[in-house]
């Protein structure tokens, strides 16, 4: 990890690997918020789904059918 730090600061330079640190750091902001978001409208669909089968009369068997 060092390494890598120490290449990107010569890579880059100080100012540039700041700069790159912090629209990364921006990026993974928004990432967590867009799945954070899919994963609550995921449950709403799941919710319901499972709310729409649960209100469903269960068939009827009866032995005329056979």
């Amino acid at each position: 990890m060092l390494f890598l730090a120490l290449l990107g600061l010569v890579i880059f330079g100080p100012k540039k690997l700041v700069a790159l640190a912090q629209d990364a750091g921006k990026m993974l902001a928004r990432l967590k918020k867009v799945s954070s978001d899919f994963q609550s409208q995921l449950q709403v669909e799941i919710s319901a789904t499972r709310s729409d089968h649960s209100m469903k009369p269960l068939p009827v068997a009866n032995s005329s059918d056979k």
